[in-house]
């Protein structure tokens, strides 16, 4: 369904402020809400605190219906403004906690990529004498606290890493021992997030006021749709010259990757006891570099509660390589049965999987587990065919 904002002209677009239009950069994530005149049914659109005419174009001609909520994600911005419906919601005044979390946060949320570089940036000392000490430190310590890559090829290391992913800090605080509970903390990408953020506006930084845009098209913390890799970003730090320009930037990509990580704790929970899924982003240091590895993480009761034959779990697995591209797997377990999917954008990284797989079999075997199959693939997976589909919303500029 495409939808024109007739009150929208390209000369007020442009001549919008910096922070405005960062609220409408392509990639990002806007609320709206449809409200209909009750005498001749005229629609308009909500969106922030300013109300647009609106006209359906083509699709469905009935459009929303009055106080229908939408979800909407900037697509392109001109020649048209496009914007793709994440989810609709009709107005309801007993919506639970998790949905009202998603309403609050995906709106906020940016990808964590162009943060990473930029402590990376400061904790390798380049340019960061020209920031207050108190904000190099907490940068350094948050820089710190992110789990070294080699450390993810040991099961220890790789639940010690999602254990202080962010995920669980809420619930560590909760339900957590007072004797272990400060340790915790004190190494929980979330509370160091906060930690950071709290002294960036201590020292007068204002995420609005940033000028650098280092925004990333990412895809969207939700558990539905195809698991894809976070790109890396460059450190847009070293493109800003004054101190209280890049301590704005650094509270807002703080603020972003923060709002990013709450969407992704709220859209943990679901409504079907038997199917749990979580989706988790763990940063991940490489040297003086940074990237992202995404988990999603599902278990399957249905069979059980069916009758069936036992629960089933499956672990995806995303990561950018850099220069080397994509990386994806999948591993799948039914009981003792073991199946493993691995795919790269590089076909020299899919020859090196190939030639390790017998390995991977032989360890697994070893463990006492029937191996299904592994399968190394060129090219990432086409789509999740049970995603949830989304509409098309143009608005023109």
């Amino acid at each position: 369904m495409r939808i024109d904002l007739n009150t929208i002209r390209s000369t007020g677009y442009a001549g919008q402020s910096p922070s405005l239009l960062s609220d409408w950069r392509v990639g990002a994530i806007l609320q709206a809400v449809a409200l209909r005149d009750a005498r001749s049914g005229e629609l308009w659109l909500k969106i922030g605190d300013a109300r647009y005419a609106a006209r359906i174009a083509s699709g469905n001609a009935a459009g929303p219906a009055d106080g229908e909520q939408l979800t909407v994600r900037v697509l392109r911005s001109s020649p048209v403004l496009a914007l793709e419906t994440l989810s609709t919601q009709q107005a309801s005044g007993g919506d639970d906690v998790a949905a009202d979390a998603l309403r609050r946060f995906l709106p906020r949320q940016s990808s964590a990529a162009p943060l990473l570089s930029n402590l990376g940036w400061v904790a390798n000392g380049k340019g960061a004498e020209a920031l207050p000490p108190t904000v190099t430190q907490a940068a350094n310590r948050l820089w710190q606290a992110l789990p070294d890559a080699a450390a993810l090829s040991d099961p220890d290391g790789l639940k010690t890493a999602v254990v202080r992913s962010g995920a669980f800090l809420e619930s560590t605080l909760a339900n957590g021992d007072r004797r272990t509970m400060a340790a915790s903390v004190a190494q929980d990408v979330k509370a160091l997030l906060l930690n950071f953020s709290r002294v960036l506006r201590d020292l007068g930084a204002r995420p609005a006021a940033a000028t650098a845009e280092s925004t990333v098209h990412s895809p969207l913390p939700l558990a539905s749709g195809p698991l894809t890799s976070l790109p890396a970003a460059p450190a847009t730090l070293a493109v800003v010259d004054l101190p209280a320009q890049q301590m704005n930037e650094l509270a807002r990509q703080t603020d972003g990757a923060l709002a990013r990580m709450t969407a992704l704790q709220a859209g943990a929970s679901t409504q079907d006891p038997a199917l749990q899924s979580m989706l988790v982003e763990i940063p991940v240091r490489h040297g003086d570099r940074a990237n992202i590895l995404r988990l999603r993480i599902e278990h399957d009761r249905s069979r059980q509660r069916d009758g069936g034959a036992g629960e089933s779990w499956a672990i995806e697995a995303a990561m950018d390589l850099g220069h080397a591209g994509a990386l994806h797997a999948r591993v799948t377990l039914h009981g003792q049965r073991i199946g493993v999917q691995l795919r790269a954008d590089s076909a020299g990284v899919v020859d090196t999987l190939i030639s390790r797989a017998p390995e991977l079999e032989s360890m697994l075997r070893e463990a006492g587990l029937e191996v299904d199959r592994v399968v190394c693939l060129h090219g990432l997976p086409a789509g999740d065919h049970g995603a949830r589909p989304t509409r098309l919303l143009d608005l023109r500029a």
